[in-house]
Parts: structure tokens; sequence; C-alpha cells
């Protein structure tokens, strides 16, 4: 498997980011504080945001629509 580095300045990779997120951040400083990390040039923040998204549209059940009748 392939890590992607999502921070460089605190060596965050897509692992590390999906282990907060299944562990309960739901933001990206959140993700950053589980690493006991804060941001500092903040380029990673939207990639992070992103993989909580996917992360929480994955997790959410969807709702069924059924036809009246």
């Amino acid at each position: 498997m392939v890590l992607m580095i999502i921070c460089v300045c605190n060596r965050i990779n897509c692992r590390s980011v999906r282990e907060a997120v299944e562990s309960g951040a739901r933001s990206p400083n959140a993700v950053q504080s589980h690493h006991g990390c804060k941001f500092n040039c903040g380029k990673c923040s939207t990639m992070i945001g992103d993989m909580i998204s996917e992360h929480m549209d994955r997790c959410v059940p969807q709702m069924q629509i059924l036809a009246a009748e």
C-alpha cells in the first residue's frame, strides 16, 4: 500500500488521517490535534476536510424513498 503524505509540515499521511477520523475527529483541526500537532501552512486542511467528508458519506446510512400508495 502506498501512503500519500497529506500534511508535509507535520508528516501526516493518509492512514494517519483515516485513523484520526475513525477515532472521532470531525474537522481538520481535530485531526491535527489527534496527532498532537497544529497547522503550520494550512495547505492540507482542504484535503483533510475532503477525507472527513468521504468517511462521513460512507458511514451515514442512505435514506430510502418509498412511493406512496
